[in-house]
């Protein structure tokens, strides 16, 4: 399970005289310097490279004649505690290479386990956050997805216009404008994660200009009077038609 929870890492390289070394996670935990489970040491060198030993604060841990030159160990059979993990090299010409160390803290499965749950707590946080942020709030507004809070036909393009003490925003996906959500996500510089109340989607924003908003407003009340339906037909159209409905009754 450790590993499921445990940040990847990525080998880390130490090159000294022509001899790399790097540490890589196969199984365990691992949070900067600290690291719990089984890792592999993996070292590069020349062409000639014939032999690595690979060394744990000086003593022997195991050896390589070929490539990969490589060994896997577990930091469980060690003690907790700082640990120097190097590599000297010799090459067919007999020549000896040594690696920079690389320091390490060993951590017990208890110490890990603490440590996943210190990196989870937060996002476990941040999805509720999300969550509700998704679901429930909008609801508490009584807002559905794809409606508004407003009539677009109930104002005129250019008329003062509320966004309330946030400001207004355009959507970058409907290109309609609404007012920022107090339950929205802040994210450091970058803007606001708000979800717009007319399409229903998620996107970043950032507080738009008057300008923009006016010029948003009247792209969408020019869309709403090309699309909007003749719901109501004036006096004379209705009597008409109820005229042409009562002569063809009276023809059947």
């Amino acid at each position: 399970m450790l590993a499921v929870f445990a940040l990847a890492v990525m080998p880390v390289w130490a090159q000294e005289e022509g001899l790399n070394i790097s540490v890589s996670k196969q199984f365990g935990y691992n949070m900067g310097s600290q690291i719990q489970g089984t890792f592999r040491i993996r070292v590069r060198g020349p062409e000639d490279l014939a032999v690595v030993t690979f060394l744990l604060d000086g003593e022997p841990l195991g050896e390589a004649t070929a490539a990969p030159f490589d060994l896997s160990f577990k930091t469980d059979d060690y003690a907790p505690g700082w640990h120097e993990i190097t590599a000297v090299g010799t090459t067919a010409a007999e020549q000896t290479l040594t690696a920079r160390a690389l320091s390490y803290q060993f951590v017990s499965a208890e110490a890990a386990g603490k440590g996943i749950a210190q990196l989870l707590i937060p996002i476990a946080i941040l999805v509720v956050i999300v969550t509700l942020a998704t679901g429930v709030f909008p609801l508490l507004g009584g807002q559905k997805k794809g409606e508004t809070t407003y009539d677009p036909m109930s104002y005129t393009p250019g008329e003062p216009r509320s966004y309330g003490v946030l400001g207004g925003v355009v959507c970058p996906k409907c290109g309609r404008p609404f007012g920022m959500h107090w339950w929205g996500l802040n994210v450091s510089f970058v803007g606001k994660y708000d979800r717009c109340p007319h399409c229903g989607k998620w996107s970043m924003v950032r507080r738009a200009s008057r300008e923009a908003l006016l010029e948003a407003e009247a792209a969408e009340h020019a869309a709403h009077t090309a699309t909007a339906p003749r719901s109501v037909l004036n006096a004379e159209e209705k009597l008409r038609d109820q005229l042409d409905d009562s002569r063809f009754t009276d023809r059947i």
